[in-house]
């Protein structure tokens, strides 16, 4: 225990729940943050606000719409004894609890009148928060890290840079609007800038809803591809056990109804898909550029026929392609709530430096993104030569929903 805190390892977890019942939405441990409702149709009307987030303990990244922007950040905490560690993660989950439940309370007037984003409105802003397994272990608390947020396993799309990989703690901010998302993000971080430094931070965008003609298409990369087909819908019975953690043991059963976000920054050469001809980039995928459909197919949501064949006897989806390789029928069911945002951060050595934010949400990644990947792998998926994972992280987020979460702990 560390001399004048009263804070032990064996609390580091009990303070994550007293932080969020003190600070996000009404209890939640870790992922519930300020999560308002936005009328595309009225960006003037005054915003609802939603306090605790759904009754299944859902965070705020979890919810629909997707937010037009996000910024990701992980950080590590400024301390390297274990007894450090904790106190210092109970310290910043606190102050981020209390000061994101204070954007739900006052909105971005709690961020002050000198802040960027005076006079704006909250434009559907949510925080989510997870912990690095790294954590567990530099506390102590090893033996309360769940199975599932092991170490991912090296890919051959892999490029990583370890300084755009892992981290104690995510900090996930999402809103419709980017300056309110840099504004929150910049709040957040000066609270704890001196108990806690930024490892890395990666900021996304999709279209925005009031831009697109159809609000509820699904949106593209910029590949130009369609990007986010088939995935679980929160209204199917089938998205709990496919999204959502269970987890029995005492030892890990805070982790119960929460989820695991694989977070990874996949660069894209640009250049080279854009010397592509669209049919080439079409097979590429398994689906047609202009509407998403999957090749022989006639709509988005239409099933792939993986069986189909051309005049020629060869598949009309190609035996490389990414659709293929991907699909449940080659990685035992393998199914997790995609969200893909795009980032452009210009050039870097004379080559686009853009590409895929992409976070995977699910109850294992074991069974989720790492099944994929690996088929990805196997099969010699044709995307390998047009894009490169340069930056990766797990991150564990609990359920959100209990107002006493430190109980279900120890």
């Amino acid at each position: 225990m560390s001399a004048g805190t009263g804070v032990s390892r064996r609390g580091l977890l009990s303070g994550l729940g007293a932080a969020g019942a003190a600070g996000l939405a009404a209890g939640g441990l870790l992922g519930v943050g300020a999560a308002r409702a936005l009328d595309v149709g009225d960006p003037a009307r005054d915003l609802t606000l939603s306090l605790g987030g759904p009754e299944d303990g859902r965070p705020p990244a979890l919810l629909t719409p997707t937010p037009a922007h996000v910024h990701v950040v992980a950080v590590d905490l400024a301390a390297e004894e274990p007894e450090e560690v904790s106190e210092l993660a109970r310290e910043v989950l606190s102050v981020w609890g209390e000061h994101a439940f204070d954007l739900h309370e006052r909105g971005l007037s709690a961020l002050g009148a000198e802040a960027p984003a005076q006079g704006l409105h909250p434009a559907s802003l949510g925080v989510t928060l997870g912990l690095g397994a790294g954590l567990l272990d530099r506390a102590g608390l090893g033996d309360r890290r769940p199975a599932p947020l092991e170490d991912l396993p090296a890919f051959a799309a892999d490029r990583l840079d370890p300084d755009q990989c892992g981290g104690d703690l995510m900090l996930h901010v999402g809103a419709e609007d980017p300056l309110v998302v840099s504004a929150a993000v910049d709040h957040l971080l000066g609270l704890v800038r001196d108990r806690a430094t930024v490892r890395w931070s990666l900021p996304g965008f999709q279209r925005a809803a009031a831009t697109a003609r159809d609000p509820s298409a699904t949106p593209r990369n910029l590949m130009g591809q369609v990007d986010g087909t088939v995935n679980p819908d929160p209204a199917e019975a089938r998205f709990g056990p496919q999204v959502l953690a269970s987890h029995t043991d005492p030892a890990t059963a805070w982790m119960d109804g929460g989820t695991y976000v694989v977070v990874r920054r996949v660069r894209m050469f640009l250049d080279a898909w854009s010397d592509l001809a669209p049919t080439d980039r079409e097979r590429v995928i398994g689906r047609r550029l202009s509407d998403g459909a999957p090749l022989g197919g006639e709509r988005e949501n239409d099933l792939p026929d993986l069986a189909a064949r051309d005049g020629d006897g060869n598949p009309v989806i190609p035996a490389d392609a990414h659709i293929r390789l991907a699909s449940p029928e080659r990685t035992l069911g393998a199914r997790m709530l995609r969200r893909g945002f795009n980032y452009d951060l210009g050039w870097r050595e004379g080559r686009r430096d853009a590409g895929l934010l992409f976070t995977a949400w699910q109850a294992d990644p074991r069974a989720g993104f790492t099944a994929v990947q690996r088929e990805l792998d196997e099969g010699g998926d044709a995307l390998n030569a047009f894009v490169s994972h340069e930056g990766s992280a797990v991150f564990a987020v609990p359920p959100a929903h209990d107002p006493h979460p430190a109980a279900t702990l120890w």
